[in-house]
């Protein structure tokens, strides 16, 4: 069996699916086929598959709604969304849910292939994140968070599936809130932000003094799409902060 990441490919039209599946072996992917959204997350591959490439309509759960119950579940699965039926409204609901891609049917071998570099690139990034000692939490441009490791999760108490597609602003006292303004806008300017001391907020409701380090975060076209935070903590502070 092929060795490396595995890619699962959702797809009630079999004829498109074996499709996918041909090109996907040929690049010596390990692979993993499934009809419906509800089949792909009662099996064990949903916690294992590195990219997931999905249809969007299909019986049951469509694709979009299986981004999401992923993102519920805790996973962090780079996904690219084909479709027979583009829309604007669901490509962007897809790339809003951390895909890498919307594709168009009938789509070029190439547009894939790009697509799943780009996830598995992706995918490797967060698995370094994973591994870091450092908190690290992503978040859009918006401040919305698109992820966090596991040293976050220590650092701030909450579980990733708890602040996925939360503010950031969850972690931030209420007299704090002006500096995120001023982030996002250096981040937006392509500014990167080093060894900020501030004060954040854990779920217990105790303060933590943290240095932050944050960076922005660009597609493959350089354009500036999020930012990437690194929090330092220096030591937690009980009670109220009210400043």
């Amino acid at each position: 069996m092929p060795k490396g990441p595995l890619i699962s490919i959702v797809d009630d039209d079999a004829l498109a699916r074996d499709g996918i599946r041909e090109l996907v072996e040929s690049l010596g992917y390990k692979i993993a086929t499934f009809e419906s959204a509800e089949d792909f997350l009662k099996s064990s591959m949903a916690a294992k598959t590195t990219c997931l490439i999905t249809d969007v309509q299909m019986p049951g759960l469509s694709g979009l709604e299986l981004q999401e119950a992923l993102q519920s579940l805790g996973h962090q699965t780079s996904a690219i969304v084909i479709t027979a039926y583009p829309n604007e409204k669901h490509r962007t609901r897809a790339l809003k849910n951390g895909a890498v891609g919307y594709l168009s049917k009938p789509f070029d071998d190439e547009s894939l292939i790009e697509c799943l570099s780009a996830a598995i690139k992706l995918r490797s990034s967060q698995a370094r994140q994973e591994s870091s000692d450092d908190a690290i939490i992503n978040k859009d441009l918006n401040g919305t968070i698109t992820g966090c490791n596991k040293a976050a999760e220590r650092l701030f108490g909450y579980s990733a599936k708890e602040v996925v597609g939360k503010s950031i602003t969850i972690l931030i006292p209420p007299g704090r809130l002006n500096e995120e303004v001023e982030i996002l806008d250096r981040i937006r300017r392509g500014e990167h932000i080093d060894h900020l001391e501030t004060v954040r907020q854990r779920k217990d409701g105790n303060l933590v003094e943290i240095l932050l380090t944050i960076s922005p975060v660009t597609d493959d076209f350089g354009k500036i799409i999020g930012a990437s935070k690194i929090a330092r903590h220096h030591r937690v502070k009980q009670g109220d902060w009210k400043n």
